[in-house]
């Protein structure tokens, strides 16, 4: 290990995006690795112009990084998007960094298009910068994800009319949006418990994997359901 003086951080500062899809189910992160060790992005809103606002980082000597660029040890940035239902992952394409033009002095930050994007359409991009800086402090908790400073809050659209709004179904997405998607872009999850049953043994389920959809509703005295496009009702 060099001396103190001879530490350095190679500083990747991962900006805003530009020219994404719209997609309010889900969530764009970026992953980044270099010599091994990988780190990450607060997830963000996966619209036009994603905020990332993160600064990685990696320590290393002078000694370590005169290796890496004889060996051209490249960064790599993969960029996912995450759905909030159901967490799955999805790579929509990656960015590859060159370590060697980077100088300990400030840059001025660059657009990067992704590399095999899933959005062949759009084209996006990513505004990232690179620096190399002194590592004057002795390190305590490693290196992770700094948080990114707030972001802007869009104020409420006052001027809609609750009478007026309609949920409208989007079916590449699988959610009803609720309201102008500018300004009311929350998801939330409707859960249905049922909470009491009785006698269910007399009901005939099919012996399979198959997911049984049972819709059921009060009428006086009976409960009436479908079971398979089998209607019955029971007394209560």
């Amino acid at each position: 290990m060099g001396s103190k003086s001879d530490q350095l951080l190679i500083v990747v500062s991962i900006l805003e995006g530009r020219h994404f899809p719209r997609r309010p189910r889900h969530l764009l992160v970026v992953e980044t690795k270099f010599d091994g060790e990988q780190l990450a992005t607060d997830p963000v809103d996966h619209k036009d112009q994603p905020q990332f606002s993160t600064e990685l980082a990696w320590e290393l000597d002078r000694k370590a990084l005169h290796q890496h660029r004889l060996q051209r040890t490249p960064i790599k940035l993969q960029c996912f998007a995450v759905d909030v239902l159901s967490s799955a992952k999805e790579s929509v394409g990656y960015i590859i960094l060159d370590l060697r033009p980077v100088q300990e002095k400030k840059q001025t930050p660059k657009w990067y298009p992704l590399l095999s994007s899933k959005y062949t359409k759009v084209k996006p991009e990513i505004l990232i910068g690179m620096a190399l800086e002194s590592d004057a402090k002795p390190l305590t908790d490693g290196f992770k994800a700094k948080e990114a400073p707030p972001r802007e809050v869009t104020p409420a659209f006052s001027n809609l009319d609750p009478k007026n709004i309609t949920a409208v179904l989007n079916e590449e997405e699988g959610y009803h949006q609720i309201g102008p998607p500018e300004y009311c872009n929350e998801l939330f999850v409707l859960s249905v418990t049922v909470a009491f049953a009785s006698q269910l043994e007399q009901v005939h389920f099919c012996i399979s994997f198959t997911l049984c959809y049972l819709t059921c509703m009060q009428q006086q005295s009976e409960i009436f359901y479908c079971n398979f496009c089998n209607d019955q009702s029971i007394l209560v």
